[in-house]
């Protein structure tokens, strides 16, 4: 057998007494202290070191408070075997507290960031659960903070990533006010062991975000394990990346589930902003929690008048629908009676804020029609991706010609299948578009150009191709004087940030809007309807319309004048935009001076 030395033999037997823990590591300790001390007890009345008349306890206690106050012996102290003695039990003290002072800072440490790492248990009620996090992407988390105004609100996010790494991203890059609790959790949204802690049944709504349709599947799987047996679940929006017709539609109304498909709803407003410049800006700011937005709410003593009449009527805020039988109706009908139970969809700053001007002495206006519309010559698309369709068939009806490029006949084949169900004429053009040449012959008499990512790319690749591109096409531009607009689908919010907008530049994020709509949803997911409505080409949309092109350029008008004359066209008023300020009208008595150049923010089908 082998043998050990006293050495090795010391050094295992130590390392198996720490491997025990804090407590053992103590006890070793204070074992050394003591027989140090009884050592030197011993030694000290053995040899008559000590004053006369003390006791052996006496003598131990006098020595065990001198090791742990370290205290060493002056040079006149006693003999030169005194000195030895009481310097030798003074270095253990020394030792000993030193080697617990670090044992216990270990301890804390250890402890602190075990509860760091740890995921507590919520236990409020009515508190906000995210599901999935990105880091680099925080506009979802930002409105939600800002949807909470002045309100206590605590925002769970749950993600498999450590805590103090979301936590630390999110403070760098948004201002977290007092009212607002931000309870960061590591956790996997599919695992519902690991989502117990979110108390999820007692959530007031939970949202999922992921880019993964499988990854949403799962979670909502998970969310659904938890809330088994619950009488009342919260609302769960999702956003996700495919078709209606992926999802059981019964199942999901069963559990209070609305489901986002984000890349549709990219596609359409990509279609709005190609040919409105500044158009995706715009719906940013209706659809976000700052100023106005859009609220469900009953108007006393309306039941038996007709919409054109309230519409007309409503001051210190907008009305914009009605919400009835479950359903979200945008602008209808001027005629259309307000039944009892009838709610308005109405865009006002607090819930509330609305009144009534009168509305019995309010006459609906005569319908007028509103002016032509400009025709779009040729519009350019650059790149392909599955939302081409979409893009295409959103594009208004006055669009004359689409050129495809940066297609080969396989890819157009696959991603237009049948031309013929589309109004414009579309044609597709094969050459390489790398070539600057052939881009500038390209740009020859087009008004509005789209550029599609690669969404097979990461979204770091597809976003800085799109940007590389855009600089480029400014770089045209300037050099040979074409004036069309650009419309930019990117991927990420940060890179957006890294690219500074030109005139007639539209930059459409996918995480941008769908977070917002989210967030919207999140607070009432009536709105679900309602977002689709506006981003739909067949319902009512946002639009931007120059005041030359509406003719009313250069007119001083009252903001209830103004209502009047859009509304007698079919069109809601909500906002009037001068430069990059946005303004809004529900003051039906302020005037406003109509420039050439400001756009109306209007409501309507065409």
């Amino acid at each position: 057998m082998k043998k050990y030395s006293l050495k090795q033999r010391f050094r295992y037997w130590l390392d198996k007494r720490m491997s025990k823990g804090t407590i053992s590591m103590v006890k070793l300790l204070a074992f050394v202290v003591l027989g140090a001390v009884l050592l030197v007890t011993v030694l000290v009345m053995l040899f008559h070191m000590q004053k006369e008349g003390k006791g052996f306890l006496a003598s131990f206690w006098d020595n065990l408070r001198s090791a742990m106050s370290s205290s060493f012996p002056s040079s006149d102290s006693g003999t030169i075997g005194y000195i030895i003695l009481y310097t030798f039990l003074a270095l253990v003290g020394m030792i000993f507290t030193g080697m617990l002072i670090g044992i216990f800072s270990s301890t804390m440490r250890g402890k602190v960031l075990a509860l760091q790492k740890n995921n507590p248990q919520i236990m409020e009620k009515g508190h906000i659960v995210v599901l999935g996090f990105r880091f680099g992407e925080y506009a979802l988390i930002e409105q939600l903070i800002t949807a909470a105004w002045d309100d206590k609100r605590t925002i769970v996010i749950a993600a498999p990533y450590e805590r103090t790494d979301m936590e630390d991203a999110v403070r760098v890059n948004l201002q977290i006010p007092k009212n607002v609790s931000l309870i960061f959790i590591n956790a996997d949204p599919t695992n519902p062991k690991t989502l117990a802690c979110c108390s999820i049944p007692d959530a007031r709504s939970v949202i999922l975000q992921s880019k993964d349709k499988g990854r949403v599947i799962k979670a909502l799987l998970a969310v659904f394990a938890l809330l088994e047996g619950c009488e009342k679940c919260p609302e769960i929006v999702a956003s996700v990346d495919g078709l209606a017709s992926d999802f059981p539609q019964k199942i999901l109304a069963d559990r209070n589930v609305s489901l986002l498909y984000s890349n549709d709803v990219v596609a359409r407003i990509i279609s709005h902003a190609a040919t409105q410049p500044d158009i995706f800006k715009t719906f940013m700011e209706v659809i976000s929690f700052y100023g106005y937005e859009f609220y469900y709410g009953a108007i006393e003593n309306t039941a038996g008048l007709r919409f054109g009449q309230i519409y007309m009527a409503s001051a210190n805020g907008i009305v914009c629908g009605l919400y009835r039988d479950g359903k979200s109706l945008l602008n209808p009908d001027p005629e259309t009676e307000i039944r009892e139970d009838d709610q308005f969809i109405i865009f006002e700053e607090e819930p509330g804020d609305i009144r009534l001007n009168e509305p019995e002495k309010r006459r609906i206006p005569g319908a007028v029609d509103p002016p032509p519309l400009p025709e779009i010559r040729e519009l350019l698309i650059i790149g392909a991706n599955r939302e081409l369709p979409t893009i295409i068939r959103e594009l208004p009806e006055n669009t004359e010609k689409i050129r495809l490029t940066g297609l080969t006949p396989e890819n157009k084949k696959r991603y237009l299948p049948d031309d013929s169900l589309f109004m414009p004429e579309i044609t597709a053009d094969y050459r390489d578009i790398s070539d600057p040449a052939v881009i500038r012959e390209m740009l020859e008499g087009v008004q509005h150009l789209i550029l599609l990512c690669d969404r097979k790319k990461s979204a770091e690749e597809a976003d800085a191709e799109v940007m590389l591109q855009i600089m480029k096409l400014r770089e045209m531009k300037r050099e040979y004087g074409f004036s069309f607009s650009i419309t930019a689908e990117m991927i990420s919010e940060n890179n957006r940030k890294l690219l500074s907008r030109e005139n007639d530049e539209d930059f459409v994020v996918a995480t941008d809007l769908s977070s917002m709509i989210l967030a919207q949803t999140s607070e009432d997911v009536r709105r679900v309807g309602l977002f689709t409505d506006l981003l739909n080409q067949e319902g009512h949309e946002v639009y931007l319309k120059s005041a030359l092109t509406m003719g009313l350029a250069n007119l001083n008008l009252s903001v209830g004048e103004l209502r009047r004359r859009l509304y007698a066209m079919g069109y809601l008023l909500i906002g009037l935009r001068k430069g990059e300020e946005s303004l809004n009208c529900s003051d039906v008595k302020e005037t406003v001076n109509l420039l050439p150049s400001d756009r109306l923010i209007l409501i309507g089908e065409e």
